[in-house]
């Protein structure tokens, strides 16, 4: 039985040693907005600022409260479930169970995951940016993916819907009746392949704006998160409904974060943000188009 630690420690725990490494030097860092020049290679295409202090925060402290409500699930009475309570568009998957699709789609999801950082860190040795830019990427990934990841369990932790699996009567008593089954709505591997599919093409488009391979990399990327979001219906852990809110709402996090962190023409960033006065801090808003 995965676990909800054991969900969010796969996709977060190295987003815990980013931010880890990241967070002492946030207080050292310019006042934002910063002033850098983007055609340095070494600046890369993100930036970190104060901000990062408010949203590393709240990436950590979200995932006390997640954790907490998602290992408190109970599980489902399957005496009393009835298809029909389900929504229109998911009640033909009720009853679907495959562990093969279901053990593809864990593969899958690790190097799909790991797919940002590792074309970052590659980029860097091959001198294209600084280490620096890729440590403010895996900063801001990190974010996303925590923030993101913690949302998607507060939200299952609700029990909108079981799993479709829990329908089926051949279905092993231990996936049936575990906690987590209980609670389908909306699916963590969507959100988390989306995300990185996002994240890696939008961040890949900004380190590199002339490159042919753009199209490519959208399109192969997003064509990976969706195989892992069918695979989740295939294996019958998810809806169709919920691989659609989590693909949407891991596009958004994919999308948002880098956006918010992005380094325009003049070296600044735009977003929600903290700023300095002298002794002290004071919350700001700035956006750049």
């Amino acid at each position: 039985m995965k676990t909800g630690l054991f969900r969010t420690g796969r996709y977060g725990s190295a987003a815990f040693i980013f931010l880890a490494m990241a967070v002492p030097a946030l207080p050292a860092l310019p006042a934002f907005p910063q002033q850098a020049s983007r055609s340095a290679p070494s600046a890369g295409v993100l930036s970190l600022g104060y901000q990062d202090i408010a949203w590393a925060s709240a990436a950590v402290l979200t995932a006390i409260p997640a954790q907490i409500r998602y290992h408190n699930m109970t599980a489902s009475d399957t005496g009393a479930l009835d298809r029909n309570d389900l929504w229109f568009m998911d009640r033909w998957a009720a009853g679907t169970h495959s562990p093969k699709a279901a053990l593809a789609s864990d593969l899958l999801i690790v190097p799909l995951v790991g797919l940002p950082m590792a074309v970052t860190a590659w980029e860097s040795w091959r001198g294209r940016q600084g280490w620096n830019g890729a440590v403010s990427e895996a900063a801001v990934y990190s974010e996303a993916l925590l923030i993101s990841s913690s949302l998607d369990l507060l939200v299952r932790a609700t029990g909108v819907h079981p799993r479709p699996l829990v329908y089926g009567k051949d279905v092993p008593a231990d996936e049936r009746l575990s906690p987590e089954a209980s609670g389908s709505f909306y699916s963590g591997h969507s959100n988390a392949a989306f995300l990185s599919a996002v994240y890696f093409s939008y961040t890949y488009s900004l380190r590199n704006p002339g490159s042919r391979y753009q199209g490519a990399i959208w399109g192969g990327s997003l064509g990976a998160a969706a195989f892992v979001a069918g695979l989740r219906v295939a294996a019958g852990k998810h809806y169709l409904s919920d691989v659609m809110v989590g693909a949407a709402a891991g596009s958004f996090f994919g999308w948002a974060f880098p956006y918010m962190h992005r380094r325009t023409g003049e070296g600044e960033t735009g977003g929600l943000g903290v700023g300095m006065n002298g002794t002290s801090l004071y919350p700001m808003l700035t956006w750049t188009f």
